[in-house]
């Protein structure tokens, strides 16, 4: 049993691992979409879309959890099922959270590094237990207290990291500062996306207790009406004008590109204009995707990787702990960064890269300390 939930802890590492990855290589990725110009080449920029895959992602979990009911009875067993009086539309509200905080989190990691997009991802243990203690009057202790103030130093090095002028910044590569355009930016989105992850975690934990829904189960009509609210999402931003400095930059990379076919009557301003001027343009980010290897990869890495991390991490937590999943859940952290360097996707400046190391040790400990694993409460 402790083999097959060692087994489980390394595939939610690595989907884990992999689901940041995917969602990075999609904003990186460059393809052609609804314009039709072959020739020019264009950066996926498709945040809400993306919130798409991922729910198709998280909805499979209710597919998973219906057909583990089906094994149950087969085998004469009684199946995980909610308690008396569960309905599925209680999960809106956290499912509407998730969609909001979906949404942010990719708008901000297409703004920073994936590294940095993971470690300020930390922060959630200081808004949830802020909330718990407003809506669950829930004690803290001082190791709780401890750990916060940790976190909370850990996320300023990081963002220290993201904002500081640092000697040989020209140096470093222009393919990983293309990948960051506004680091700081994406760092305070993905931070106030943790908020709402926060309110997500503390209304789950509400129904989970009164009703005692099965993890995937609450996972899967999460899913399922975030996917509904994320269709409804793009259909309603299709008819919501661009941000002009976006079309703007778009367009002046058209213009500047040398290799645009420019004898192509579907190459010019004109054509391309109406497909950019939407806030989310759903169509042209799908015909991106079917135009290039890359985005297929992340997309189906997107879609495959949130399903199975969300039923690996439950099922750690069933065989193991939750703390030895929130260890799991840290430690990625490693090898998105890893990866990252290896690619080009970070800044490799040493003394960035001394504020980051600095920030995630500190966001380790705090983390490890608030959720007691090293401290004991009676300290």
């Amino acid at each position: 049993m402790i083999k097959w939930g060692l087994v489980l802890a390394l595939i939610m590492m690595i989907t884990g691992t992999i689901n940041t990855i995917s969602a990075k290589l999609a904003d990186v990725s460059k393809s052609w979409g609804a314009d039709g110009c072959r020739s020019f080449q264009r950066e996926f920029y498709h945040p809400f879309f993306q919130s798409i895959l991922m729910f198709i992602g998280e909805s499979g979990c209710l597919v998973v959890y219906h057909i583990s009911v089906c094994l149950a009875q087969r085998r004469g067993e009684e199946p995980l099922r909610a308690g008396e009086g569960f309905k599925p539309y209680f999960l809106l509200i956290p499912a509407l959270c998730d969609l909001t905080a979906t949404s942010m989190l990719y708008l901000g990691l297409s703004l920073t590094y994936a590294s940095v997009a993971q470690m300020m991802r930390g922060a959630v243990i200081i808004f949830t237990g802020l909330l718990a203690r407003v809506a669950l009057k829930q004690r803290f202790q001082r190791h709780n207290v401890l750990g916060m103030f940790l976190i909370v130093i850990g996320l300023i090095y990081v963002g220290l990291s993201q904002t500081l002028p640092f000697p040989g910044d020209a140096e470093d590569s222009s393919s990983a500062q293309s990948n960051a355009r506004s680091p700081a930016l994406g760092s305070i989105m993905i931070l106030a996306a943790q908020l709402i992850v926060a309110v997500q975690m503390i209304t789950e934990q509400k129904f989970i207790s009164q009703y005692d829904v099965p993890p995937l189960q609450v996972v899967g009509w999460e899913g399922t009406w975030g996917l509904i609210a994320s269709l409804i999402l793009n259909l309603v931003f299709f008819f919501i004008p661009q941000f002009k400095s976006q079309v703007d930059s778009v367009i002046n990379d058209f213009n500047a590109d040398a290799h645009v076919n420019r004898t192509d009557p579907l190459c010019n301003v004109d054509k391309l204009k109406p497909v950019l001027d939407h806030l989310e343009n759903p169509i042209d980010g799908l015909l991106q995707v079917v135009h290039s290897k890359e985005l297929i990869l992340a997309s189906v890495g997107l879609i495959v990787s949130i399903a199975v991390f969300n039923w690996s991490g439950v099922s750690v937590t069933s065989y193991l702990n939750a703390t030895t999943r929130m260890i799991i859940d840290s430690l990625r952290t490693i090898l998105v960064w890893g990866f990252g360097l290896c690619v080009g996707w970070e800044n490799k400046n040493p003394r960035r890269i001394g504020y980051e190391l600095a920030g995630f040790v500190l966001l380790l400990m705090g983390t490890f300390i608030y959720k007691d694993i090293i401290i004991a409460p009676a300290c």
